[in-house]
């Protein structure tokens, strides 16, 4: 069975970037079970970070406080939850790095991170499903540098847009940060899990790495969720885990919301390898 370092791990992303994918990926590795993790019983970020064990460390009731509040009070809330692990932890997050007063929100303490990059059309496509909304509102969202994402683990936190979070996780000099791209997790995911493997201090042979990516195949996820549902499914949503394909957004998007993306996220697309539709 495959080892890691204990500490603090955060998968962090803008949200459908991949980063579920990632979860199943390092829960079929660490687990090393002949049968495929059950997608419902992934790690579950609520249990240590979640607004009751906020409660319980900070003594103070989160839906008591303002988001900005709440905020302030966040990364001294997972320095202290970081300090007290004995094991390792990987925990899914969405937010931006920095906080309004332009401290890292997440603490100081966490062990590492991986950041799971998408290109930001797939990413929209994928946004159309997930929140059943109409493309140019997607769009629209995802260059909103105000934009607030509310109903999750805590009261609603600024999201802000597309290129400011991308910018945020990968310029920063606090944790140490690996960058995966989606597009590369998907041409080959073995190769991509063995570099996660060695940036994270993990323990593992190739065969454990070879049967953690089998056992996370989209196909799996599929049928898994054909079969059973997924609790991180939205109200309305058919299907969390659709087809995964690079370059959907060619046959979704049009014209002139390819050319919105873009313009506003040509700086950082290029430096990611994200090239514009010409």
């Amino acid at each position: 069975m495959a080892f890691a370092p204990p500490g603090l791990v955060w998968l962090a992303s803008y949200p459908k970037s991949g980063n579920t994918w990632m979860r199943v990926l390092l829960s079929n590795l660490m687990t090393g079970r002949d049968e495929p993790a059950d997608i419902n019983r992934l790690s579950e970020e609520e249990s240590l970070i979640g607004r009751w064990r906020f409660a319980d460390d900070m003594l103070v009731d989160a839906d008591q406080l303002s988001w900005q509040e709440v905020e302030m009070l966040r990364p001294l809330h997972y320095d202290y939850v970081a300090d007290r692990l004995d094991k390792p932890v990987f925990c899914k997050t969405h937010d931006r790095f920095e906080s309004q007063s332009g401290g890292p929100i997440l603490g100081n303490q966490a062990r590492a991170a991986l950041y799971l990059l998408r290109d930001p059309r797939d990413v929209a496509v994928s946004l159309i499903h997930h929140l059943g909304r109409p493309t140019d509102q997607v769009v629209a969202l995802m260059i909103d540098t105000a934009h607030l994402s509310g109903g999750g683990i805590y009261p609603p936190y600024l999201l802000g847009d597309w290129g400011g979070h991308v910018s945020g996780w990968t310029g920063q000099g606090v944790i140490p940060t690996k960058v995966v791209r989606y597009e590369d997790i998907r041409r080959d995911t073995v190769e991509v899990l063995r570099g996660i493997v060695c940036f994270l201090g993990i323990t593992a042979t190739a065969e454990e790495i070879r049967r953690a990516v089998a056992h996370s195949d989209l196909d799996e996820l599929k049928q898994q969720e054909a079969a059973k549902g997924f609790r991180e499914r939205q109200q309305g949503q058919t299907q969390f885990f659709r087809s995964g394909r690079v370059g959907e957004w060619r046959d979704v998007l049009n014209d002139a919301q390819i050319r919105t993306i873009e313009a506003e996220f040509a700086p950082v697309m290029t430096r990611w390898g994200y090239s514009q539709a010409g």
